[in-house]
């Protein structure tokens, strides 16, 4: 399903000698400090934030930050903490049916219930109301059109049924089985995770069907954490972790980390960074399947589990542990867990 590249927007040219030189694309350091100013945003967007302080996060000039945050992450500032706001609103919308829209909006910080409005049927060419009634299903509809394998789980994929909720003996862990046709049962299970410190790679734009780019990725982010004894064959986790919604967030500003687990205190350098996958209730679903077939797994648990099994997504980032590596499977298969963060519906 992913592979990723970083993506460097079109920059400002300059001119010598009538001459067009462009400006160099920012190095690791950049990428690394603006990183650590996304990650505070992610947790803390509801809040208003000046110029001076976000910059000095970042340890740059706040008269310099603006070009640099916009060269790195494609677009300016305050446009990314709108944009954040008004798709965590989005989601609240398609989940949160008990919070009114006004109640929606605050939460999300805009001021008032009119401002949110307008910004969001900017955005998404419906209003807050028509979201919340349906509308998001045809925008969900006109994203999947864009990834590899459509709207519609493939013919052998479809034929599935959920059980009934069972608890598991040693664990109490509450678990369901998506029994399948013509593939092996699914099993998807309730757990409740410690939070996970990471070291990541983040990329911010289209990925779907980028294998290559992103195995050169694991490869970057595995021989950093070698060469600094940070890789235990027992112990180290492998993850991506989705920082925003695929149905809900453009392509084209899409970020995704590439993780390793660390121990507490890890310093990053060049151009990895530390951060955290959340603590806190799952849905885990583990799968054994072909390289392209990601989406398909992700559909299913989306379209069989979620509905009828009393919970709901919550704010917290999805992501992807894999088990395995795919070279070392007879049949070259991926062996993963997809994590879903859950709460009562």
């Amino acid at each position: 399903m992913l592979g990723i590249v970083f993506q460097i927007y079109p920059v400002n040219l300059v001119f010598k000698n009538m001459i067009k030189v462009p400006i160099k694309a920012p190095n690791s350091e950049y990428i690394k400090r603006i990183n650590r100013v996304l990650d505070y945003l992610a947790e803390n967007y509801q809040q208003e934030h000046d110029l001076a302080s976000v910059a000095e996060l970042a340890n740059f000039s706040k008269y310099h930050f603006h070009r640099i945050f916009k060269g790195v992450v494609g677009e300016p500032l305050n446009k990314y903490i709108q944009r954040i706001r008004i798709e965590k609103a989005a989601h609240r919308l398609k989940y949160h049916a008990k919070k009114s829209i006004t109640e929606i909006a605050i939460d999300c910080g805009f001021n008032n219930s009119a401002s949110f409005s307008r910004a969001f049927n900017s955005h998404f060419g419906v209003s807050a109301t028509a979201w919340r009634n349906g509308a998001h299903l045809e925008f969900s509809k006109n994203r999947k059109q864009h990834s590899n394998n459509g709207d519609k789980l493939s013919n052998n994929w479809q034929d599935a049924d959920l059980s009934a909720v069972y608890i598991d003996d040693s664990t109490r862990d509450l678990m369901w089985n998506i029994n399948m046709l013509n593939r092996k049962d699914v099993k998807v299970e309730i757990k409740n995770i410690d939070q996970i410190n990471v070291a990541y790679l983040r990329h911010i734009g289209p990925f779907i069907g980028e294998t290559k780019t992103w195995g050169r990725l694991f490869n970057q982010l595995i021989n950093w954490g070698a060469a600094r004894g940070l890789i235990n064959c027992s112990d180290t986790k492998y993850f991506t972790v989705f920082r925003d919604e695929l149905e809900i967030t453009d392509f084209s500003k899409f970020k995704a980390d590439i993780c390793i687990s660390v121990a507490a205190g890890t310093k990053g350098d060049s151009d990895i960074s530390i951060s955290h996958i959340a603590g806190g209730k799952y849905a885990v679903a583990q799968f054994e399947i072909d390289a392209d077939e990601y989406e398909q797994a992700w559909q299913l648990v989306y379209s069989e589990w979620l509905p009828k099994s009393g919970f709901q997504p919550d704010e917290r980032c999805c992501f992807e542990r894999y088990l395995n590596d795919p070279k070392t499977h007879p049949n070259n298969k991926h062996i993963l867990e997809i994590h879903i963060p859950v709460k009562a519906l």
